[in-house]
């Protein structure tokens, strides 16, 4: 029979106690996001180390998840470019298992993605206002009158093309039961799942609001009036409903089958 201590040894599983994070909770909320260390040197140590870290919204994260080569998965008569900026399998796997081909390629390969029916640009780490030449995949895909959705990041990406503002939250959305608030195709409010610490403000991009964050307001949703985009700040492929929003691949799909490019 092993304590806990010696089971997380054994395991080489790092652990903490006597920390009270309660007080870290209220830092949070006071101050908002900071940067942060965790070890076994001295608190002096450790804030050193910080103060000589780069930034989080300095390091391009993106680029350090992207996959090095392209991948197709199924096989359908649709063909989907899934411009890879640290995707979640779960996105590919909705894409599959409704026919669709996917062509998953590394972000700042995004000309491979164009050959498709359709371009999605995925969620993923990081500083949205360092993807400009992601974000020069999407304005290339939109003057190609190619279906657009994006996720996340990839929301906030496509905005960005489009000449949305990006802004950094005070706190960020981080969770699992987020309501958010259809306002433009069904009305209804979803729980869904949130993990982004920017948004966007569409004003002068073009693009509308279909679904919004109904406790701060903050955009969870674009569409576009005359050209075929669909973005989601909060995550479709999540399961907090748990299947509540994954109609949002029908819709994207059916514009690729509408013929709008």
């Amino acid at each position: 029979m092993m304590s806990l201590d010696e089971w997380l040894k054994a395991s080489g599983v790092p652990g903490i106690e006597g920390v009270d994070t309660r007080a870290l909770v209220l830092k949070l909320r006071e101050h908002g996001v900071m940067m942060g260390a965790v070890g076994q040197e001295p608190p002096d140590e450790l804030l050193e180390r910080v103060r000589k870290s780069p930034r989080y919204d300095e390091v391009n994260y993106a680029l350090m998840v992207s996959p090095k080569e392209p991948e197709e998965l199924g096989d359908g008569k649709i063909c989907v470019g899934v411009v890879d900026c640290g995707v979640k399998r779960s996105i590919l796997r909705e894409l599959v298992k409704r026919g669709v081909k996917v062509l998953r390629v590394p972000c700042l390969r995004w000309e491979l993605a164009l050959k498709c029916d359709a371009v999605l640009f995925s969620p993923g780490p990081g500083n949205p206002n360092l993807l400009d030449r992601v974000a020069e995949g999407v304005k290339a895909a939109v003057e190609m009158r190619l279906p657009v959705m994006g996720i996340c990041l990839g929301h906030q990406v496509v905005s960005k093309a489009l000449g949305a503002r990006l802004y950094k939250l005070k706190f960020g959305h981080r969770a699992s039961n987020k309501p958010v608030r259809d306002l433009a195709f069904t009305g209804k409010t979803y729980i869904t799942t949130h993990n982004h610490g920017y948004a966007v403000d569409p004003a002068g991009s073009g693009l509308r609001p279909w679904a919004v964050q109904p406790d701060d307001g903050t955009v969870e949703g674009l569409y576009h009036p005359d050209l075929p985009i669909l973005t989601t700040q909060f995550h479709p492929e999540a399961g907090p409903g748990p299947r509540d929003t994954t109609w949002v691949f029908d819709k994207f799909l059916k514009m690729v089958g509408n013929g709008l490019r």
